[in-house]
């Protein structure tokens, strides 16, 4: 039965490790000094780009697990470590992992790795391999139009909020993340317990 429980905390921890503030902030970096029919066009391309790849992990996100051999506490382990290590890095505000490398700005680095990066990739095969693969789906949509609408509202949101108001909205989102990767990490530990203990 479909829950809409569900897809909220699905959306919670997706839209939060997606973090639409940090994407708005390398949005309005990248696309600096842009004509604002280039700026869209960016924007644009860009969304296509993460939908895809999501949608991708998602739903091949077994069949990833079951091509490499791997089990899903292997994933949820490495993976909560890999989302601590980013939410760290990003509370630090010198973020390394978001470091911009050259190419077609809207696909590289603005899709991948700034939206869709190595903690979204894990944490979108981690709940199309155990979640509600409808309530996944639609909680994974709902974060990337929340993302189109932040990115969309750019100007607005700059001249409220300020660049140090953005910066500040998209570390607040990095305890979320971490929280998140506490979860998989203590869930992994726990499964693997209950297994020695049976």
């Amino acid at each position: 039965m479909y829950s809409l429980a569900l897809v909220l905390a699905y959306y919670g921890s997706i839209v939060a490790i997606m973090n639409p503030f940090t994407a708005l902030n390398n949005y309005l970096t990248l696309t600096e000094g842009m004509r604002d029919e280039e700026a869209r066009a960016v924007f644009r391309q860009a969304l296509v780009v993460v939908a895809v790849l999501g949608l991708l992990f998602i739903l091949a996100g077994k069949l990833i697990l079951e091509f490499y051999h791997l089990s899903l506490n292997s994933l949820k382990l490495g993976g909560g470590i890999l989302l601590l290590y980013i939410a760290l890095d990003m509370l630090s505000g010198q973020p390394k992992t978001r470091t911009v490398e050259g190419g077609e700005v809207a696909v590289v680095p603005l899709a991948t790795p700034m939206i869709v990066g190595p903690g979204t990739m894990t944490l979108l095969i981690n709940l199309g391999t155990v979640g509600h693969l409808p309530e996944v789906v639609t909680a994974f949509i709902l974060s990337t139009l929340t993302i189109a609408a932040t990115m969309r509202s750019s100007n607005l949101l700059l001249r409220a909020l300020r660049r140090t108001g953005i910066k500040a909205m998209a570390r607040f989102m990095s305890l979320i993340i971490a929280s998140v990767a506490a979860q998989m990490i203590w869930s992994a530990v726990e499964d693997w317990v209950n297994q020695l203990r049976g």
